[in-house]
């Protein structure tokens, strides 16, 4: 068990409020102002709308906001709250993409499993290091 601080619930809804404003900023400035696939002039093939750098920015930004959350005696509010702000950031943004396949409810869903395991992963990792420097 970790030990409480004081003040430790009374601050709870101001996590809530910052994890989900800085996850839904964190998407919209990666991802949710790109919605132009590119097409290949001899393939013809399309690709996108994201680049692997803007996944990969996403990824990294939401993994140090997890990471420090867990570590701050907190992983189970990350493990909800982000993935849940990514998830409805996702569906919005797809689902009123003019050129969307309809395939979007798929693609929403393999955010929320994805988000959830990674976001569990990392802020049990945050949690773990938050623990051995409070034993030290």
């Amino acid at each position: 068990m970790t030990e409480r601080q004081p003040g430790h619930a009374r601050h709870t809804p101001l996590w809530i409020v910052g994890l989900a404003g800085l996850t839904a900023l964190a998407y919209w400035a990666f991802l949710g102002w790109d919605q132009q696939k590119e097409t290949d002039p001899v393939t013809g093939a399309q690709t996108g709308p994201y680049s692997a750098w803007q996944v990969l920015g996403l990824g990294v930004v939401l993994a140090l906001l997890v990471f420090e959350t867990g570590r701050r005696g907190r992983p189970w509010l990350a493990g909800i709250v982000v993935p849940a702000v990514l998830t409805v950031a996702f569906s919005v943004d797809a689902a009123t993409d003019p050129d969307g396949d309809g395939l979007w409810v798929v693609g929403a869903v393999l955010v929320a499993l994805g988000s959830a395991l990674g976001t569990g992963l990392v802020a049990a990792l945050g949690a773990l290091a938050g623990r051995r420097s409070r034993a030290h």
